[in-house]
């Protein structure tokens, strides 16, 4: 799980992925929150970033290892 702290970095910064599903959802959720960067589209997007993630934890060790360093 990511904490709403690292969503803000990973929505903040440019970082590269394996899985082109997951890097997708991060540019889109990137775009709306430039245009709209509330605490509560934050949080929204921190839940569904861990929903995600949990759903595909297993294909994707690598992406979640980058995670764990922001």
């Amino acid at each position: 799980m990511i904490t709403i702290q690292q969503a803000e970095k990973l929505l903040k910064g440019d970082y590269t992925f394996e899985s082109l599903s997951f890097s997708m959802m991060i540019m889109r959720m990137k775009m709306l929150y430039e245009e709209d960067g509330s605490p509560e589209n934050l949080q929204r997007y921190t839940q569904e970033i861990n929903t995600y993630l949990e759903k595909f934890k297993f294909n994707m060790s690598a992406d979640i290892s980058t995670l764990q360093k922001l």
